[in-house]
């Protein structure tokens, strides 16, 4: 009968023993679990932020330079514009 059970080194006898070894090896997968979402939304967020980088990399091979001065749009624009002496009021 050395194969019954509760003979065993290993063997947890009582099941108040089994159900604390199926609640540790739960808590452990858990944590792997846990850990592994962790890392998962890490890399997702890492792969967002380098495809930001080089989409806004490859965008500023075809709009590079520097940005338009505003001063000279404003003035530009001055000859779309209604002047108060050119108003005729009637």
């Amino acid at each position: 009968m050395s194969g019954s059970a509760g003979t065993g080194g290993s063997t947890p006898r009582k099941f108040s023993d089994k159900i604390a070894l199926h609640n540790q090896k739960q808590a452990e997968e858990t944590r792997a679990f846990e850990q592994l979402m962790t890392d998962l939304t890490v890399s997702r967020v890492q792969f967002q932020k380098i495809q930001q980088l080089r989409l806004s990399q490859s965008r500023a091979q075809y709009y590079g330079g520097s940005l338009p001065n505003v001063n000279q749009i404003g003035n530009a624009n001055t000859e779309f514009q209604v002047r108060p002496s050119s108003l005729h009021i009637h």
